[in-house]
């Protein structure tokens, strides 16, 4: 089963605008195991305490993520613990951040964004 690694982007906006996120991503990737980075929990934890439009979204993206597999992150940047997990998981990163897509395409590892509203592969 492919291992689908999720940054805060990703499920920010998934949250903000409801998708067929899941269902894409199934028929993209196949079955697959979510997996939720302990930084990126972290950072949407932060997000969710600040107030307003944004931290309502980021605790949407929390209930959304619950019951994503957690993996522990060593102490660098988040896109770095994400990179280095999806080389060592072997896994997909799932976001919409561009400065992070640059980064996996460096590295030759696999993405998904999403589109018009829709997951592709990036």
């Amino acid at each position: 089963m492919q291992k689908v690694i999720f940054d805060s982007s990703f499920l920010m906006a998934v949250a903000e605008a409801p998708t067929t996120w899941f269902e894409d991503t199934v028929e993209i990737v196949g079955g697959f195991r979510p997996i939720l980075l302990e930084c990126v929990k972290s950072e949407l934890e932060s997000l969710a305490s600040e107030g307003g439009s944004r931290a309502r979204t980021a605790r949407v993206a929390l209930e959304l993520s619950s019951k994503f597999s957690p993996e522990r992150c060593g102490g660098a940047e988040v896109d770095d613990e994400i990179v280095s997990a999806a080389m060592t998981l072997g896994g997909v990163v799932a976001t919409v951040d561009a400065q992070l897509l640059a980064s996996l395409k460096a590295t030759r590892v696999r993405a998904i964004s999403l589109g018009g509203g829709r997951v592709r592969l990036a």
